[in-house]
């Protein structure tokens, strides 16, 4: 019996997984498909890693000093 399955795909076809991918990484549908057609993949690391070096995804830290960075 399986008690915990992690998951390691996005599937972009479904709305309810884009969906739910979008509020736990705080991006747009276009920026995850973006970033599907640049790795050619949809594994989630490698999806999380192109938007991580974009600067699309990142630490609340990050963001904080993205705005304190721009108000000055």
């Amino acid at each position: 019996m399986i008690l915990f399955s992690k998951r390691s795909v996005i599937h972009p076809e479904d709305k309810t997984d884009l969906i739910y991918w979008t509020k736990k990484w705080r991006v747009n549908v276009r920026q995850i498909n973006d970033a599907i057609l640049e790795t050619g993949s949809v594994k989630l690391k490698d999806i999380k890693n192109v938007l991580r070096r974009k600067g699309e995804l990142g630490s609340f830290s990050l963001w904080l000093y993205k705005i304190f960075k721009v108000s000055k």
